[in-house]
């Protein structure tokens, strides 16, 4: 994927504007790709990706460039979870399609609310020097590529794994809907704590966490406790 550009068109309300929660401004975005097909729904995907992060660093939100494949997909799950949280209900994304010169167009209509200065967020990653990002980026960037084992209970297929904010990242995995959620990774300590839940338990874990993206740790629910295992399949 190459880079993405996009430009902001329609409204640009003063730059003066207080920075209350409940204030809400109508943004018009176009988001196009550079004109490298892969497929249309891919570029659909990338386009409207790219337009939602432009919506949220409207919002006050800032977000890094996304200039390569490996940042797409370390940040696409981030940018879709700041967008829901700031991209009031309703919008619209008109699918234009391919253009003339062979980029991928769509526009994106809707109301944003702004964040106040108080809780306006900086960067959301963990610092990019710091060797608990990167394992977590390979986590992030390729979780079809690692499972999570739970000893005798079996193996399970990771199905996505991302950055849910600066101190959260989340594994979604294929057993009872299992959802783990890992805290203070701005900390850069490599031992991470946190909670899982799945349809039927909920309980704490506890990881090492390896440069590659693997992890050793525990699970543990009330009195019972047992091995966990990220690895690469």
């Amino acid at each position: 994927m190459q880079v993405i550009q996009l430009s902001l068109v329609g409204l640009a309300l003063g730059l003066a504007l207080p920075a209350f929660a409940s204030q809400r401004i109508a943004v018009q975005i176009k988001g196009y790709d550079d004109g490298v097909k892969s497929t249309a729904g891919q570029d659909y995907k990338e386009a409207v990706l790219f337009a939602k992060r432009e919506a949220i660093e409207r919002a006050g939100v800032s977000v890094k460039s996304l200039t390569t494949m490996e940042d797409y997909l370390v940040k696409s799950d981030y940018i879709e979870s700041q967008a829901e949280a700031v991209l009031e209900p309703g919008y619209d994304v008109l699918d234009i399609g391919y253009q003339p010169d062979g980029s991928y167009l769509v526009v994106l209509t809707g109301k944003v609310s702004l964040m106040t200065e108080a809780n306006t967020a900086k960067e959301q990653l963990p610092a990019s020097e710091s060797m608990l990002f990167s394992a977590l980026s390979r986590l992030s960037a390729s979780p079809q590529e690692f499972e999570l084992s739970l000893g005798d209970i079996g193996n399970y297929p990771i199905e996505k794994a991302y950055f849910a904010n600066d101190e959260q990242f989340v594994i979604h995995y294929d057993f009872r809907n299992g959802v783990m959620t890992l805290n203070n990774i701005n900390k850069g300590i490599m031992r991470l704590a946190g909670t899982y839940r799945t349809d039927t338990d909920s309980g704490s874990v506890e990881l090492d966490f390896n440069p590659d993206g693997s992890a050793e740790g525990r699970w543990t629910f009330f009195l019972a406790s047992g091995a966990m295992t990220i690895r690469q399949k």
